[in-house]
């Protein structure tokens, strides 16, 4: 076992994204349903482009 930092983004490049998808893609607000949360949240990541999501996937 190995221990790991409890905050550590470069070890996890997901963390990343996720950062960018909730502080400026989809900034803080009441979704009315889980419907038009998961709208947002397609919409989002289609914003990210394919460059942050190929990194993501050559990193796992």
């Amino acid at each position: 076992m190995a221990y790991l930092p409890r905050y550590s983004p470069h070890l996890n490049p997901m963390e990343g994204v996720w950062r960018r998808v909730k502080g400026f893609l989809m900034p803080r607000r009441h979704y009315g349903s889980v419907e038009k949360l998961k709208e947002a949240v397609v919409q989002a990541l289609k914003a990210l482009g394919g460059v942050e999501l190929k990194i993501l996937g050559e990193g796992t």
